[in-house]
């Protein structure tokens, strides 16, 4: 199934219009997950969902451990929607921690502080970091019996020519 303007409208309101998500992480080598707020944006040309972690967190100190993750969001819960039916993006990626002082961080922290501006103090604090989650495919389901695998470039499209570019 190819992707069409009302699947990248769904897969945009997915990146752009959801704030958390679950993080799929290895831990001790076994899976875990947990909730991450998130921001998707392009830099360079390239998607990028980034989050800000702590290095108190066993999520963060996975990624740092192994690098592939992956980034489940879903659509809003509604009363007459079975789960089964809810829109959802899974998305395989490599975690890429972000120095302070890299050419990609100011971009960043940028878009991510313009979805969560309350969370401007804790990048006063030492032991956050920036994490770039970079995407390698994705797995969308638009709705019941409606899934499709998505390159990259399909990920990029839809959050970039839908609408105005975050």
């Amino acid at each position: 199934m190819n992707p069409d303007t009302d699947h990248f409208t769904l897969l945009r309101g997915l990146l752009v219009g959801r704030g958390v998500a679950a993080l799929a992480t290895l831990h001790d080598g076994r899976p875990f997950a947990s909730m991450v707020p998130f921001a998707a944006t392009t830099v360079g040309g390239r998607l990028r969902l980034v989050v800000h972690v702590s290095g108190l967190a066993s999520h963060t100190r996975d990624m740092q451990a192994a690098p592939e993750v992956c980034l489940l969001i879903t659509a809003v819960e509604s009363g007459g929607v079975p789960p089964q039916a809810l829109p959802r993006v899974s998305i395989p990626a490599v975690a890429e921690f972000v120095p302070a002082d890299g050419p990609e961080h100011a971009a960043l922290k940028g878009a991510y502080l313009e979805k969560f501006p309350e969370a401007e103090p804790l990048f006063g604090f030492a032991d956050f970091a920036v994490v770039a989650l970079v995407p390698t495919s994705a797995r969308f389901v638009a709705g019941f019996a409606r899934a499709m695998t998505l390159s990259v470039a399909t990920l990029e499209a839809a959050l970039t020519t839908v609408g105005d570019r975050p």
